[in-house]
C-alpha cells in the first residue's frame, strides 16, 4: 500500500463529522462477532459486493443450522475438500453460483489455516485475534488472491478482533460526501483511522455506524437493482415504504402537471 499524505484539515473535517453521531456509537465490546471462526471466514468472502441483510445473513444462518459442528477454519477446509470442486461446495452449502468466490474462499481458507499452523499450542480464535491486531493493511497485496483486495482483507481483520475499518463503498461514499471529492480506498482507510483516533473513538465502532447507515439504502431497493441512496436521502427516508411514498408523491405531481397541459 503506497504511502499517502493526509491533510490535517481533512482529518479535522472528518473528526468533526464523527462527533455529530459519537453518542450513538455502540461500544467495541458490543461489536464482538460471536460467530465461530469458520463462519467468519465465509462471511468475509460472501459479503463482498453483496447485500448483507438480503443475501449474506440468510446463507450464514442456513450454514450454521446445517453444520453446527463446523467451528474451526480447519473444519471448514475439510468440509470444502470433501466436495469435488470449490464451485460445488459453494452451490451446495451456500446457494451461490459465483464465478470468482469459490476459488477466493478456498484461497482465504488456505491463508487463514497457515496463520493457525504457526502456533499449535494457542487456541485458534486467540491466534487469529493476535494476527488481526498485528497485521498491516498493505499485507493484502502480497496474498495474490484474485479479487480479494483491501476491503476484504480489512474486514477479515475486523471479524477477528482488529480495531480498524474496511474501506468499502459505504465508507468511501461517506468520506467523499463530507470532503466533496472522490476519496480512494487507501485514503479512506487512513482518514477514518486518523479521525477516529483524534476524537478518542473506536475505529471499528465508527465504521459500523457508517456501514449501518449506508446499508439501509441497500435495503430500500430490490437486490437486482444497483441503485444506492445518498446518505442524506437515507437519513430522511430510512425505510423502503418511506422511499416508495415519496416517489409516489412525485409521480402523482408529475401526472397532475401533465394532465393540466
Amino acid at each position: 500500500m503506497r504511502e499517502i499524505n493526509i491533510a490535517e484539515a481533512d482529518i479535522n473535517t472528518v473528526a468533526a463529522e464523527i462527533m455529530k453521531f459519537a453518542s450513538d456509537l455502540r461500544s467495541p465490546e458490543d461489536l464482538v462477532n460471536s460467530s465461530p471462526p469458520a463462519v467468519k471466514v465465509i462471511d468475509c468472502v460472501l459479503s463482498l459486493r453483496r447485500s448483507y441483510a438480503k443475501f449474506v445473513k440468510p446463507r450464514l444462518k442456513n450454514f450454521r443450522n446445517k453444520h453446527p459442528d463446523i467451528q474451526s477454519v480447519k473444519d471448514l477446509a475439510n468440509l470444502m475438500a470433501s466436495y469435488p470442486t470449490p464451485d460445488a461446495f459453494m452451490i451446495s452449502e451456500l446457494n451461490n453460483n459465483s464465478k470468482v468466490k469459490p476459488k477466493m474462499l478456498q484461497e482465504v481458507i488456505k491463508f487463514v489455516c497457515q496463520i493457525i499452523e504457526r502456533s499449535q499450542t494457542v487456541p485458534e480464535e486467540e491466534v487469529l485475534k493476535q494476527w488481526a491486531i498485528r497485521a498491516k493493511p498493505q499485507e493484502c497485496y502480497t496474498l495474490n488472491i484474485k479479487y480479494f483486495k483491501l476491503a476484504g482483507f480489512q474486514y477479515l481483520r475486523m471479524l477477528f478482533g482488529a480495531d480498524t475499518t474496511k474501506p468499502d463503498v459505504h465508507i468511501i461514499g461517506f468520506l467523499s460526501e463530507i470532503l466533496n471529492r472522490k476519496v480512494s480506498e487507501v485514503e479512506a482507510l487512513c482518514l477514518l483511522e486518523a479521525a477516529s483516533e483524534r476524537v478518542g473513538l473506536s475505529v471499528r465502532a465508527v465504521d459500523k455506524y457508517i456501514w449501518n447507515r449506508g446499508a439501509r439504502g441497500e435495503q430500500n431497493v430490490d437486490e437486482t437493482s444497483t441503485v444506492r441512496l445518498a446518505l442524506d436521502v437515507t437519513n430522511a427516508f430510512p425505510t423502503g415504504e418511506s422511499v416508495s411514498e415519496a416517489l409516489r408523491s412525485i409521480l402523482k405531481e408529475l401526472k397532475e402537471r401533465g394532465n393540466k397541459k
